[in-house]
């Protein structure tokens, strides 16, 4: 009996880190992306540097990563809700969505420090 509620209350306490913990880093991820993205728009020394492109990509990968990623693990791990379960076609796209987001935003980053050694030189 004893190892059956020991395994319940670890279980209800990974439940409620993903939940909380994850819904934290979303929120706080999305708002760095977003303030990022208008940071790179507004500004005109932003708007005239190539780097600058690169880094508003990598910032519309890194939110894309978020949502494709985090999101749904938020919901399979804290609610016990599994949309890939559900639709055959979110599961490949999911999957195909977050491998493009995460290589997009290291590719946005090499180039842009590619970008700045060859301005630079």
């Amino acid at each position: 009996m004893s190892s059956s509620s020991t395994t319940s209350t670890l279980t209800l306490i990974g439940q409620d880190i993903a939940i909380y913990i994850g819904i934290t880093i979303l929120i706080i991820g999305l708002l760095g992306g977003l303030l990022n993205i208008i940071v790179f728009l507004s500004l005109k020394t932003f708007r005239e540097s190539s780097c600058a492109f690169y880094l508003l990509i990598m910032s519309f990968a890194d939110i894309g990563q978020l949502l494709s990623g985090l999101l749904s693990r938020i919901m399979i791990s804290g609610y016990g809700t599994d949309w890939q379960t559900q639709s055959y076609f979110f599961c490949k796209f999911r999957s195909a969505f977050w491998q493009f987001c995460t290589s997009m935003s290291y590719t946005c980053l090499c180039l842009a420090t590619i970008d700045q050694y060859f301005s630079t030189c």
